[in-house]
């Protein structure tokens, strides 16, 4: 039997803006743990076993994702040929299928994996199993949505979710239906009772299909004229139209169940509960932090020289400091729960006013110091919190945030 030689296709444009853990660094570029990014998490696990670094691709949509994505990725062996720039209108499965068109120019028979980059995966050995059982099936024709069993009724209401006859021996599924953000459409009732069926997988964005099957549904002239007629519109969508359940059918894909553990880290409270937390006060800390008196609450400075003090932090915060391209300091203090409206602060961040902004928030108040027109300080529903930022004579910052009383804000 031939040995499968996969390509892999680490998917990694896009703003993140739902975690402005790092400013206007993407997600998939910013630290997911004190010692590497997310995407070098995802290349990581991918190479580690099932395919080879100089058969990975990975794909942005700008020069500057090019640039971060190739110092990052040097020390895991991706050379820079093969980070792949496509244009930024191109939607999932419009830049997966121009990724399948650049691998069928290599080689025409090629299996790709394709992963998202910004996701958390735990079980070395089984994730790679998954890869390699799912390119096999791929080799042969039968193109693979890798799914994950989720008991988690928010990762479930917000993602999309495959549908298999439990009755089928497996390790294949038929994909006998797909509900898209069951949250949107049904609400909570309709997740309870999709775990209560138990007879569906989160899609987690893993997919194996063999390039020749991918461009004969998605020709890469049908993505160029879709391409040119949202440029001629001028829409600023992107997606093309093409949509991830169409492509599931169309490819008439099997579903492989993985036995990996898997989280989405779309949100501040999914980023949390992936960190390595205090085992007394439950908090979690990236960077140079010093906390006093705090709980369960998420600290992320991603910018050397920038040192958090944190006093009397607790409940679900998240205390997030990162110098700003006009080098001045941006400080983000942020409720978890409210992950939906985290786009308001980010948006606030790539302005280019030098201000506080406080929304759904009380009592917060920046402290005049010696870098005042250098800080922005940004609060999303919490309460009484005070911010102080100095430059020490050394040249490293300091951005002290306290709080008195209860910092979460206990309005709707």
């Amino acid at each position: 039997m031939e040995i499968v030689k996969p390509y892999a296709v680490v998917l990694a444009g896009g703003r993140g803006s739902r975690l402005p853990i790092a400013g206007s660094t993407p997600k998939q570029f910013a630290p997911k743990f004190s010692d590497r990014t997310f995407v070098q998490d995802v290349v990581r696990m991918i190479t580690n076993d099932a395919i080879k670094p100089s058969r990975t691709i990975v794909v942005v949509t700008n020069d500057e994702q090019e640039k971060y994505a190739i110092d990052q990725l040097a020390p895991y062996k991706v050379p820079s040929v093969n980070i792949v720039k496509f244009d930024a209108h191109l939607g999932y499965v419009a830049v997966m299928a121009a990724a399948a068109d650049y691998i069928h120019s290599l080689e025409p028979e090629a299996v790709a994996f394709f992963s998202p980059s910004d996701q958390h995966i735990v079980g070395q050995e089984e994730f790679s199993e998954a890869i390699s059982f799912a390119c096999e099936e791929a080799a042969n024709g039968r193109s693979v949505l890798v799914g994950v069993k989720v008991a988690d009724a928010n990762i479930v209401g917000g993602c999309g979710n495959a549908v298999y006859d439990l009755s089928e021996e497996g390790p294949f599924f038929e994909i006998k239906d797909f509900i898209e953000k069951p949250f949107k459409n049904g609400g909570m009732e309709r997740v309870k009772r999709i775990l209560r069926d138990d007879n569906t997988v989160v899609n987690t964005g893993f997919y194996a299909i063999r390039v020749d099957k991918f461009c004969e549904q998605y020709p890469i002239t049908m993505i160029e004229q879709l391409l040119n007629r949202y440029y001629e519109e001028g829409s600023e969508k992107t997606d093309l139209g093409l949509d991830p359940t169409d492509m599931v059918k169309k490819l008439n894909m099997r579903l492989l169940i993985g036995g990996f553990d898997w989280k989405d880290c779309g949100t501040l409270a999914a980023y949390y509960d992936i960190q390595k937390k205090t085992p007394n006060h439950k908090n979690a800390s990236i960077g140079q932090v010093t906390r006093y008196k705090c709980r369960n609450s998420l600290f992320v400075s991603s910018t050397e020289g920038v040192h958090v003090y944190a006093n009397h932090i607790v409940g679900g915060i998240s205390v997030l400091t990162f110098m700003a391209k006009d080098g001045g300091i941006d400080v983000a203090i942020i409720n978890n729960r409210m992950s939906q409206e985290v786009g308001y602060i980010t948006d606030f961040f790539e302005s280019s006013e030098r201000m506080s902004y406080s929304l759904k928030s009380k009592n917060c108040i920046v402290v005049p110091s010696n870098l005042e027109e250098s800080v922005r300080v940004a609060c999303l529903g919490v309460q009484n919190i005070y911010v102080f930022v100095n430059r020490l004579d050394n040249g490293d910052i300091n951005v002290n945030v306290s709080a008195s009383g209860d910092c979460i804000c206990n309005e709707e």
